[in-house]
């Protein structure tokens, strides 16, 4: 017993919403994907594998006309609908004809206002919310975020609104309609950004605040990059680091053992940041992520390896996870929580009656 079985939605996103449908796929939900006889636009193509990624556990039905749609409202539980695809005109009606239902719009900009009809891609979506302005390296242009991010951003609100709906629904059984707007759920993820604003009167930029301690950053190493911290608030790992480098005979740790080390704020001085990465780097670089690791999880000092995406899948962690599956032929990130039984599955055409 998943949490949402039981549970019909039909779905007919295509883009902003799809993974929202997906989500609650992977939690039991009967999730269908409505189409009209030529499809639903699709506007993942341009990532390999994101079309099976997002509608992976979904059925697929075909409805030519809006009385065959309206029948297959009646059965459902959540109707997830997204501008640009077929009956987007119809939330409101679908909610005065079924009033126990729910009904989660999904659109670029927002069912009302003056960019509700603007054109918008991910690029848009992204540079409107804020998070393009905040990406990237300070002195350059702003950056999207790659892989479709105001998708799966947007996706996951549209997800988290219809949850809390869905139950209000069935404890009070009257329905829903929710308007999520991609600009506003990237604007939702600019992490401090808002609360700088609020309280200091002070936009953020590119970059962040940067790193408090001189010790704080992500350092080369032989195969790649590995993220290292051993702040005075951490005597102890300073401590190992020094232990450590004393032991392989390094030069650096006799360096770092110098009385300026001890003044927590000489080590918040760009002349400390730049003094600590020489030192570090020299004593690492010719050491693997793994070996980094290994010696820094034995010393109980703060690292990680800095993984890039081709990195993953041969992740030890991850592997001893299962987090990776196939699902015809594809290969899959596992869903973030972890049930007695897999879930992934491969629907078939689903009967339409409850």
């Amino acid at each position: 017993m998943q949490p949402y079985s039981g549970i019909r939605i039909l779905d007919l996103c295509h883009w902003l919403g799809s993974y929202a449908g997906r989500l609650f796929a992977d939690l039991g939900a009967e999730v269908i994907r409505v189409e009209p006889p030529g499809g639903l636009p699709d506007r993942t193509r341009a990532t390999p594998g994101a079309f099976a990624f997002l509608n992976a556990s979904k059925a697929s039905v075909i409805a030519e006309t809006l009385a065959e749609f309206q029948a297959l409202a009646a059965t459902a539980d959540v109707i997830l609908l997204e501008r640009d695809a077929p009956f987007w005109d119809q939330a409101e009606a679908l909610r005065d004809r079924f009033p126990k239902l729910v009904v989660t719009c999904c659109s670029p900009y927002g069912r009302t206002g003056p960019l509700a009809d603007a054109p918008a891609s991910d690029l848009t979506v992204q540079a409107a919310g804020g998070i393009a302005w905040m990406s990237g390296h300070v002195g350059e242009p702003p950056l999207r975020l790659p892989y479709g991010q105001a998708a799966m951003v947007c996706g996951i609100y549209a997800a988290v609104a219809t949850a809390i709906c869905l139950r209000d629904a069935e404890k009070r059984g009257r329905g829903h309609l929710i308007d999520v707007s991609g600009q506003e759920a990237i604007a939702h993820s600019l992490q401090n950004a808002i609360q700088v604003w609020d309280l200091e009167s002070r936009v953020s930029v590119r970059g962040g605040e940067g790193t408090r301690d001189a010790s704080e950053d992500v350092f080369p190493c032989a195969d790649g990059h590995v993220f290292f911290a051993s702040p005075p608030s951490i005597p102890a790992a300073w401590r190992a680091l020094i232990a450590w480098m004393d032991e392989t005979g390094h030069p650096s740790g006799k360096a770092l053992s110098a009385p300026e080390w001890s003044d927590q704020e000489w080590r918040k001085t760009e002349a400390a940041k730049s003094a600590f990465r020489d030192h570090f780097t020299a004593f690492v670089g010719s050491m693997t992520k793994a070996e980094i690791r290994e010696q820094a999880m034995r010393r109980k000092m703060i690292t990680a390896p800095v993984a890039r995406f081709p990195d993953l899948p041969d992740d030890p962690q991850l592997q001893y996870r299962d987090f990776f599956t196939r699902v015809n032929g594809h290969r899959f990130p596992g869903a973030p929580y972890r049930f007695s039984e897999p879930v992934w599955s491969v629907s078939q055409a689903p009967e339409l009656s409850r």
